[in-house]
């Protein structure tokens, strides 16, 4: 039985101008484009005229195609019929027979490789606010997430330390310059150790610091909140996106 509207907008939480990607075709022979969401009617979901990214096939009217969102949590995704709209609607798009909303990507956050410049200093014992009171180690990264990433570490760095982190590329990322981290695991690739950091949002520095602590951090890090995690996630889910035209 196929989801109301109503249903199928509380169940995927898409809202007025969320970007959504649309495929068409198979693996062999498909289309991929990008939209955003411009409204709701009884019918579907009202949507902008689609602009290609990459592929081989084109998008027809009646098109049966599987529109994709990234979330937070995952990347989701249902399928739809394409149907235009009469004017003064054109340009206008109308997805409509909408099908239930399938979990694509089940881990917390869609990962990429990538690799950027960054360093970091340890952050306990915490020493008065600034960074020149840091003793910094340059380092890169070998993939991100709106979570966190796995950077290059140095022979001492270890499961639950806490670290100062300053990425290069901050202001393309939608970031603050300074971001707190915890060392979640330890991987050997060859010879080097490579720490996954994850990345600590204003409200759960609580949990690794005490109130004193937390004044003494540099303000940046209290800056980095769940809709700047969000901006990172749709960062990563764009960079993600021209990786497969790419391919």
């Amino acid at each position: 039985m196929q989801k109301t509207t109503q249903q199928q907008q509380q169940d995927s939480h898409l809202n007025l101008w969320d970007k959504v990607e649309i495929i068409v075709g198979n693996e062999s022979e498909r289309g991929t484009y990008i939209s955003r969401i411009e409204g709701f009617n009884r019918d579907g979901i009202i949507i902008a005229k689609p602009e290609f990214i990459a592929g081989n096939r084109l998008l027809t009217a009646d098109a049966t195609v599987y529109v994709q969102f990234i979330r937070p949590d995952a990347l989701y995704r249902f399928h739809a019929k394409l149907r235009g709209l009469p004017a003064p609607s054109s340009g206008l798009v109308q997805l409509c027979s909408i099908g239930s909303v399938e979990r694509v990507q089940r881990r917390q956050f869609v990962r990429v490789n990538m690799q950027l410049d960054l360093m970091y200093a340890y952050l306990k014992p915490l020493r008065a606010e600034g960074e020149d009171n840091h003793l910094w180690h340059h380092s890169y990264s070998i993939n991100l997430s709106a979570s966190g990433l796995l950077m290059k570490g140095d022979d001492y760095i270890r499961r639950d330390d806490l670290t100062l982190i300053k990425i290069n590329k901050c202001e393309s990322l939608g970031i603050p310059r300074l971001i707190a981290a915890r060392c979640c695991r330890i991987v050997k690739i060859g010879e080097k150790r490579f720490a996954g950091v994850e990345f600590i949002t204003d409200r759960k520095l609580p949990r690794f610091f005490s109130r004193s602590e937390i004044g003494l951090l540099p303000s940046q890090v209290k800056e980095f909140t769940a809709n700047t995690q969000n901006i990172l996630a749709k960062f990563v889910f764009a960079y993600q996106l021209k990786e497969r035209q790419r391919d």
